[in-house]
């Protein structure tokens, strides 16, 4: 937990010393760790889907969005709310800031990876299992005026 505390120290210290922000800075600290818990859990998600290990629950843009809400939520109540983070004396230094870009790049890159997984698996599905009815094309525009100007 200390190293997410950190995590949470640097955010903070990014909107305060960086981006000069007083008023509100633990809704961006919130907002940011929050997306990254998320992007984690939906990677996981994602390979063990991808495994075949659990089956597909979240289908739609709701349950993605209230996934993402349940997150938020319960990032800010158990670490932000409190300001705990800030408690434990934590100081800037470039070995941390190292392992924060490090984490960053883990993240995305591991991401993509999935995602380029899931992608090639579902192309595959596709290619062995093509579909059996294909709706008929309906006529275009074009086609029907040049219909009627031969009947006509």
């Amino acid at each position: 937990m200390k190293i997410y505390n950190y995590f949470l120290f640097r955010i903070y210290r990014f909107y305060t010393d960086v981006m000069k922000e007083k008023e509100i800075p633990l809704i961006y600290v919130t907002t940011v760790s929050s997306l990254f818990i998320y992007f984690n859990l939906n990677t996981v998600y994602s390979y063990l889907v991808y495994k075949d290990i659990i089956h597909e629950v979240i289908s739609s843009k709701i349950r993605v969005i209230v996934s993402a809400v349940i997150v938020l939520l319960i990032n800010y109540i158990l670490f932000i709310k409190g300001k705990r983070f800030l408690n434990y004396g934590f100081k800037k230094d470039v070995k941390g800031g190292l392992s924060i870009v490090f984490y960053i790049l883990l993240t995305t890159i591991t991401a993509i990876s999935v995602a380029n997984l899931n992608r090639a698996k579902i192309f595959e599905q596709r290619r062995k299992e093509p579909l059996k009815e294909h709706t008929p094309r309906r006529p275009s525009l074009e086609g029907k005026i040049r219909e009627w100007f031969k009947n006509h």
